[in-house]
C-alpha cells in the first residue's frame, strides 16, 4: 500500500492516533515518519487531518472542482479559491495546528508571572541547548549545572 501522506513511496509503518476519543490509523512510508517524528509542519498537518471527521462530501471549490475530502484527504488544495470554498473544514485544523487558547482563557485577566530567576533559567536553557547543538559539551554540562543549582536554590524553574 501507498503511503497516506505523500501517495509516492510504499508504506511500512502504521501509525495510530486518538485525538479526543477519535481513534485514527495512517500508514506511512519511512520517510514521512521520519518527517512527523522531525516536526515538519506538512506532516503535523496531515496528521491532524487524519483525526478530523470526515467533511462534507457535496463541498467543492467553484473554480477547480476539487472536493474537501480530497483536501483531507492529501492536504493540498487545487487553488486559491479552495481555501474561501472549504473554510468550514480549514478553520478548526488552523485552530488545532496553532493551538489557539479557549475562549475563557482569552477573557482571563491572571496572566501568569515570570520571576527574574526562571526568565534567567530560560535562557541558560536555550544557551545550553545551543550548546549541544553545536557539540560544545563540556560548556553545555557547565550550564547544566548551574541550573541545577539555581533550581535547587528554591527557583521552581522552567521544564
Amino acid at each position: 500500500m501507498k503511503c497516506d501522506i505523500c501517495e509516492k513511496r510504499e508504506a511500512t509503518a502504521l501509525i495510530t492516533m486518538i485525538v479526543n476519543g477519535k481513534k485514527s490509523m495512517r500508514r506511512l512510508c519511512q520517510q514521512c515518519v521520519r518527517r512527523m517524528q522531525s516536526g515538519d509542519a506538512y506532516a503535523t498537518t496531515m496528521a491532524v487531518l487524519a483525526t478530523m471527521e470526515p467533511a462534507d462530501a457535496e463541498i467543492s471549490c467553484p473554480v477547480c472542482g476539487m472536493k474537501a475530502a480530497d483536501f483531507q484527504r492529501t492536504g493540498r488544495v487545487g487553488c486559491a479559491l479552495c481555501y474561501d470554498a472549504f473554510s468550514g473544514v480549514m478553520t478548526p485544523l488552523f485552530t488545532r495546528i496553532s493551538a489557539a487558547p479557549q475562549k475563557e482563557e482569552e477573557t482571563s485577566s491572571e496572566v501568569p508571572q515570570i520571576s527574574e530567576k526562571d526568565s534567567h533559567i530560560k535562557s541558560l536553557r536555550e544557551e545550553m541547548f545551543a550548546a549541544v547543538n553545536a557539540e560544545e559539551y563540556e560548556r553545555a554540562a557547565q550550564l547544566r549545572d548551574t541550573i541545577r543549582r539555581l533550581e535547587s536554590e528554591g527557583g521552581e524553574g522552567l521544564s
